[in-house]
């Protein structure tokens, strides 16, 4: 993750080093573009359980129905395998995916800075595996709620998000041999970064 915010910090330097003191022409009816998100969804939080799947990257695309207006689809996902070189040797295997789309209301732009609310829902599950013990976790948690952003434009092709949500996350866990686990959440989420590419 942490080459990631790297990165993501050396484009928005050179991006916002070319951009033009204009206005740009984006969020118009009919605009497509593909999104790349870098953090993910928040961990579940599912006590001692927790996967932390927030190390899980995405891809997807956003749509705008009209004028400032726009529809998104995100997938998400997260592989992280680690093997311990002891004896016997042990190996953790983690696997995340997880679905998720939003409603965006762009207010009018100003100069390359797009602020936006909305409203949107999610859904993830991930397994995590230890062998040789063969211990087995299953987590899934659903999230529908309010989320608020902003997009910064370095032209009128490239554009990188970053957002809260805002609403209601409900999740369940269950572990080889332990006792099942479930949380409700109402609270502040990070939903991560993200750049769209418009075309």
């Amino acid at each position: 993750m942490r080459r990631s915010m790297i990165l993501l910090a050396v484009i928005f330097l050179v991006g916002a080093s070319s951009v033009q003191s204009q206005t740009l022409r984006v969020g118009a009816q009919g605009q497509k573009a593909l999104l790349f998100n870098f953090v993910g969804l928040n961990a579940l939080n599912l006590g001692a359980y927790s996967t932390y799947v927030n190390q899980s990257a995405g891809i997807g695309a956003k749509y705008f129905l009209s004028d400032g207006v726009a529809v998104r689809g995100l997938l998400l996902f997260g592989i992280n395998n680690h093997t311990t070189s002891t004896t016997p040797e042990v190996s953790d295997n983690k696997f995340s995916f997880g679905i998720g789309g939003a409603l965006e209301y762009h207010l009018p732009i100003s100069s390359s800075v797009s602020p936006y609310v909305g409203g949107g829902l999610q859904f993830m599950t991930s397994t995590e595996t230890t062998n040789p013990a063969s211990f087995k976790t299953t987590q899934s948690m659903f999230g529908v709620g309010a989320l608020m952003g902003v997009e910064y434009f370095f032209n009128q092709s490239i554009s990188l998000g970053a957002e809260y949500q805002f609403g209601l996350t409900t999740g369940s866990a269950t572990a080889t041999g332990a006792a099942d686990q479930s949380q409700l959440t109402v609270g502040f989420q990070t939903a991560g970064l993200t750049m769209a590419v418009y075309f």
